[in-house]
């Protein structure tokens, strides 16, 4: 849930490391990885592109979006990140002391293929009470099949009986 505080952010770059899947204590999935995400500029007088700062950033994603996350996007692949900015801090020792150290990372509310470079194929995940009813009417349907079958071979034994 966003806080109304939260800075939220939009990113576009390069995956740069494959989606790591784990899971909490109480079973729900989370799934990260790092992007990499520059600027750049068009030099007209020498008419060339100029590359700017290159951000690293690393991504969280949590329960569905990670599981989603993690069938779908793989190192290499240009996307567009939402979510929200968090940051953090850990001491760190230093010598005889110690420093704090600062890190940011994304925490995901979505993700996708950056279509600007590319196409993608779109799939629909489908809720686990979806899968259990589809699974049920095959299921149905399978039993209905041999009961109609079994009965076919009786009234040919019956056929069979009246005929001799």
């Amino acid at each position: 849930m966003v806080a109304m505080n939260d800075v939220m952010m939009t990113l576009i770059g390069n995956v740069i490391k494959d989606v790591d899947l784990r899971f909490t204590s109480n079973g729900d999935p989370v799934a990260s990885f790092r992007i990499a995400s520059n600027t750049r500029r068009f030099d007209r007088e020498n008419e060339r592109w100029i590359e700017g700062d290159t951000h690293y950033m690393s991504v969280t994603c949590w329960r569905n979006l990670a599981s989603n996350v993690a069938n779908s996007v793989k190192k290499g692949m240009p996307v567009i990140i939402y979510g929200r900015l968090r940051s953090r801090e850990v001491e760190r020792p230093c010598g005889e002391g110690s420093h704090v150290v600062r890190y940011h990372d994304i925490e995901a509310y979505a993700v996708g293929p950056d279509l600007s470079r590319g196409t993608a194929d779109f799939s629909r995940v489908k809720s686990a009470a979806v899968v259990e009813s589809e699974t049920r009417i095959v299921a149905d349907a399978m039993g209905a099949a041999a009961l109609a079958e079994e009965l076919d071979e009786i009234d040919e034994s019956i056929e069979e009986l009246a005929s001799a």
